[in-house]
């Protein structure tokens, strides 16, 4: 594939270019519609232009309160040709984390359609809501262009692109903000490291408001994959769940662990086998040995590719191409860094672990165009988790402590530990039990 995206400045110039090349082609589809590539991007730019009128001021964060699918990451898109950060949130939200979200954000708009409507006032929320119908009706032809240039001139590469609100140890969540630079970056990566091509329909297992799911949605819009929305439902259903797959000719999965394992406890693969899948990757927690197994019995060809990285690093930052079984008292690796990222090991006391020292464990500590731009409205947190890499005296160099532990192996690779803090995983999210507490 072309490298000419190598030098754009957002994702808005990689859904043009590829809208341009593959005009109807299908982007994305959902389980009740599809979007092809000129539609994705007409739709985006009549949200946008309209976002533009109503919002008091550019900037303003966009809560997108919508079921994960074509209405949605239009609505997402539409928020960054306004020129404002969108935060995508889960319909299931309660009442008491939505306002928490709110009052981190301060100014915001919320978008949403009408399940995410009804579902707003089932939870008794009343503030006001945008309508994602009217946002996306009908423009004179061009207007939406004509428009949205200004707002396009404006926009640099270290603005915020997004906020995801992970869990918060003291019961308030963190809103992970993220610049356009540092997404670009991992597309960059992400698509030198990973054979990911046109042909390819990609099953989206996870929501759009957990980082993984940019490497359906942003890597699918780079190459002109078609995105291939999976309804969270079947995944209570694996027959269906596999079913659905094959119907939809997807031919790679980018999944956390704990789907996979929904596949293999119930066998669903001898009973129905997608005859498309040719790659598959996780990511989020660590893939059990058994399930991996699984998998590779009823697909031997297959590309398997584990990595590793929190939200605050923008989706992933480690890579490993598995091409060997391993025993069921081994660990998959997390691999080795993506080009243009640093990172390192430090013990206890913030030294150096070295590659030669295999099996010495150390706190992962990431920096590069990769970090985020911080914890949204939130200083106090920003500088405890953010930090200056203690191995640099000679100028500041802005560094990201993970909690996870890790040691190298014997071929230089990189092997998770474990938690060394209060956190823990869940479906591949991670959850502080201070905010279960709270």
């Amino acid at each position: 594939m072309s490298n000419s995206y190598l030098y754009d400045k957002t994702v808005l110039d990689l859904l043009e270019k590829t809208a341009a090349r593959l005009p109807d082609k299908p982007a994305m589809i959902d389980a009740d519609a599809g979007m092809t590539y000129r539609e994705l991007q007409a739709a985006a730019e009549r949200i946008g232009c309209r976002l533009v009128r109503a919002l008091p001021k550019s900037g303003t964060p966009i809560v997108c309160f919508m079921d994960k699918g074509c209405r949605c990451f239009s609505a997402m898109l539409g928020s960054l040709y306004a020129g404002s950060p969108y935060v995508p949130m889960d319909l299931k939200t309660p009442i008491d984390r939505l306002e928490l979200i709110l009052q981190t954000l301060v100014d915001y708009a919320v978008v949403s359609d009408e399940k995410g409507r009804a579902a707003l006032t089932k939870i008794g929320f009343t503030g006001e809501v945008i309508a994602y119908e009217e946002l996306a009706a009908p423009l004179a032809a061009d207007e939406a262009k004509a428009e949205l240039a200004a707002v396009r001139a404006r926009v640099i590469d270290t603005d915020i692109m997004y906020i995801l609100f992970t869990s918060g140890s003291t019961g308030v969540p963190k809103g992970v903000a993220v610049m356009h630079r540092s997404v670009m970056d991992y597309i960059r990566a992400f698509t030198a490291e990973v054979p990911i091509e046109e042909s390819d329909v990609l099953g989206n297992q996870t929501p759009f408001y957990v980082d993984m799911s940019l490497k359906d949605l942003y890597m699918g819009i780079t190459v002109g994959a078609t995105i291939c929305v999976i309804p969270q439902r079947f995944f209570m259903t694996p027959k269906k769940l596999l079913t659905y797959l094959d119907e939809q000719g997807v031919t790679m999965l980018q999944w956390v662990p704990t789907a996979y394992s929904i596949v293999s406890r119930f066998d669903a693969l001898s009973k129905v086998k997608p005859g498309a899948l040719k790659k598959i990757l996780f990511s989020g927690e660590g893939m059990p040995i058994p399930v991996f197994h699984y998998w590779r019995e009823h697909y031997p060809e297959a590309t398997y590719i584990q990595q590793y990285g929190p939200t605050e690093i923008t989706g992933a930052c480690t890579n490993f191409i598995i091409e060997r079984d391993y025993g069921e008292k081994e660990t998959i690796p997390i691999g080795r860094p993506f080009d243009n990222t640093g990172l390192i090991l430090l013990d206890e006391n913030d030294a150096l672990v070295s590659e030669d020292t295999p099996g010495v464990p150390g706190e992962i500590c990431v920096f590069g165009s990769c970090l985020a731009a911080g914890y949204y409205n939130d200083p106090k947190k920003t500088a405890s988790a953010f930090v200056d890499n203690p191995l640099v005296t000679t100028h500041p160099v802005r560094m990201y402590r993970t909690g996870d532990l890790a040691r190298y192996d014997e071929d230089g690779n990189l092997v998770f530990i474990s938690r060394k803090d209060y956190q823990i995983k869940h479906g591949g999210r991670r959850i502080e039990l201070g905010e279960i507490e709270a």
